[in-house]
Parts: C-alpha cells; sequence; structure tokens
C-alpha cells in the first residue's frame, strides 16, 4: 500500500510511533483532544496540522499523503530536530536569550563547524549545534553596532541556510523552506 492511500488518522498513528497522544499534543502545543479528534479521521486547523507535522519531525505534506516520509529518524535525531525547529522560530521572531553572544568572528567558527557535522552526516550533533547557534547568531545581530550589522547580518543568515539545509534532510520542508528564505534575504538587506 503507498503512503498516500493511508488515512491521515492513519499516518498520524504510524509517525506517532511510540510517542503517546499526550506527549505529542505537548510536544505540538495542541490539545490531546484534537490528536485524537485527528487518528479518530476528524479534520483540524492548518495550524495545528503544522505545529503536529513539527512535532513529528515532519512535514505536513508527509501528514497529509502527498508524499512518502523521506527517511527514518532515530529519537536522537528527531529530539534534535526539534530543538533546531525550536530554535529557528524563536531567532526568526527575535526571541531574547539570556546568552552573551560570542563575537562574530567567533560564531563564524561555530556556523564551519556546523556545517562539517552537515557534511559529515553528523545531524544530532548539528541539531544541538544549531540549536544553541541560532539564538547567539540573532543575539549578535540585535546587539550589532553599526559598523559590525551587515557581518552580523551574514552570519545569521548563514546559520539559517545551515539550519534550512539540516531540516530538508530531515524531511521537514516546512522549516526548510521558511529558514533560509525570505528572511536571510531580508537581515541583509537591512543589515
Amino acid at each position: 500500500m503507498q503512503w498516500s492511500e493511508y488515512s491521515t488518522a492513519e499516518r498520524l498513528k504510524t509517525l506517532r510511533g511510540a510517542m503517546t497522544q499526550e506527549q505529542l499534543a505537548e510536544a505540538a502545543n495542541v490539545s490531546v483532544g484534537v490528536v485524537r479528534k485527528l487518528e479518530r479521521g476528524g479534520t483540524a486547523s492548518l495550524l495545528s496540522l503544522l505545529s503536529i507535522a513539527s512535532a513529528l519531525g515532519t512535514d505536513i505534506a508527509v501528514l497529509l499523503g502527498q508524499q512518502a516520509p523521506r527517511r527514518s529518524m532515530d529519537r536522537d535525531e528527531r529530539a534534535a530536530l526539534r530543538t533546531l525547529s525550536a530554535a529557528t522560530h524563536d531567532a526568526a521572531i527575535g526571541i531574547p536569550t539570556d546568552s552573551e553572544p560570542g563575537t562574530v568572528e567567533e560564531l563564524r567558527i561555530v556556523v564551519r563547524r556546523a556545517d562539517a557535522a552537515y557534511w559529515a552526516g553528523r545531524y544530532t550533533e548539528l541539531g544541538a549545534l544549531l540549536g544553541a547557534l541560532l539564538p547567539e547568531a540573532r543575539a549578535r545581530y540585535d546587539v550589532a553596532e553599526a559598523d559590525e550589522r551587515e557581518a552580523a547580518a551574514g552570519v545569521l543568515a548563514d546559520v539559517f541556510q545551515t539550519a534550512g539545509m539540516a531540516a530538508n534532510v530531515w524531511g521537514s520542508r516546512d522549516l526548510a523552506y521558511a529558514a533560509p528564505g525570505p528572511r536571510a534575504a531580508r537581515l541583509k538587506r537591512d543589515a
């Protein structure tokens, strides 16, 4: 049977795996009732579906059966993707962090390390690096003086691009397209 021939309820149960309905609801920031309704064949809002797909480490096209899951992930990779997703969204909207941002040059070193982890297929390490790097790069951009603004924007755009590549490998195309897209261009333009 093809992935598209399963119902959304069946696909959701398969993607959820060992995760309980309650755990999924909490990870997706939706009510347990929404998850239960979907698993009984009901519908949910687009925002809820996007949140659930993200919490499952996939995108809405997989959840709705428009494409098959790209690759399987182990538990550590799923956790890394959730960390990456949260960090990407927080950095995109500028949620402040408690950490003191490194210098632009220090951040560039970590970006190179993240890129090396990506190309070497060390995706769990990559998720951890990006989960810390995204908020720090955003913090550097936010506090950058005029003479440093363009360089800080470039680093942040590079981090978003690496986050997008990682999300694509994990089959989370919604996040992949959102990460480097117009935001990176806007950062460079506004710098």
